[in-house]
């Protein structure tokens, strides 16, 4: 089995010029937000099960129903993680008619995004909902093409804080937390309920390759979970890309990653390990 725990979902009327604009200007982003709901349907076949969902925040406001709405066109390998802000006034309302009327799986936090440093209390009181209720969280913690808000928000050393007030509660952090790679695995290292995904690397050879060896180095490779980044990036490109990495060293004296960590990351049971099956 092969799981996506990264896939996001937009009606293009959804995103705005800001959003692309800042993108563009960020530059290593390639084509990126222009989808259908036939593409997202088309490109997550080509794994068993995908994790899907949009995001609520500054620049992008997806609304929850839309994200449903897709799920729904295949339920049998698309789950719904719904996305809150904290900045919204009817935050805690809008988890609670997504979860509890609507059935998500999960949550999707950007604090980046979001304008809310992740130690809020606003913050605080969806980690406590989502613990009552055995919700997983995937958090973007990583640099972003977005602006106006502290890159400070995105550093994967705050969860650190979170998971051990919150040591029930099963976090992922996205995208290794580029550039804190290192960070990123010192945390997921010494929290048993801490886990990354891989999603959106890549594409940036060298950096992955230092990230996947940084794994293998701390051994952390079994926290770490597949995710594409749809539509940045396609599962089958994500997938061709990890079992590339080695490509790049080829016919150097530096260490190859093992292909059953390679493979090992591709077939993470994923679902069991965050409570969604």
């Amino acid at each position: 089995m092969i799981y996506d725990i990264h896939t996001h979902y937009w009606n293009m009327s959804d995103v705005n010029a800001e959003v692309i604009s800042s993108a563009k200007q960020a530059g290593g982003v390639h084509s990126p937000f222009y989808m259908t709901s036939g593409m997202h349907l088309k490109e997550t076949a080509a794994v068993d099960r995908a994790v899907v969902f949009g995001l609520r925040g500054r620049e992008m406001n997806i609304p929850n129903d839309t994200v449903k709405a897709q799920v729904d066109r295949a339920p049998d390998r698309l789950v719904f993680f719904t996305s809150v802000n904290p900045s919204e006034d009817d935050f805690m309302e809008e988890l609670e008619r997504t979860h509890q009327d609507m059935g998500a799986r999960g949550i999707k936090l950007g604090p980046i995004y979001q304008g809310v440093h992740p130690l809020d209390k606003r913050y605080r009181e969806i980690y406590s909902y989502a613990l009552n209720h055995s919700l997983p969280i995937i958090t973007h913690m990583a640099t972003t093409f977005s602006r106006g808000v502290p890159l400070d928000y995105a550093r994967p050393l705050y969860m650190d804080e979170v998971a051990i007030d919150y040591p029930d509660l099963k976090i992922v952090l996205a995208h290794l937390g580029h550039p804190w790679i290192g960070e990123t695995i010192a945390v997921i290292r010494r929290n048993p309920n801490l886990y990354t995904d891989i999603s959106a690397l890549y594409y940036r050879p060298w950096q992955f390759y230092n990230a996947m060896q940084l794994l293998v180095e701390y051994g952390t490779w079994k926290k770490a979970l597949f995710g594409s980044d749809f539509p940045f990036t396609t599962p089958v490109a994500s997938l061709a890309g990890i079992r590339n990495v080695n490509h790049l060293v080829e016919g150097t004296c530096l260490p190859r990653i093992p292909g059953e960590v390679i493979e090992g990351i591709i077939h993470a049971d994923s679902f069991r390990l965050l409570g969604i099956e």
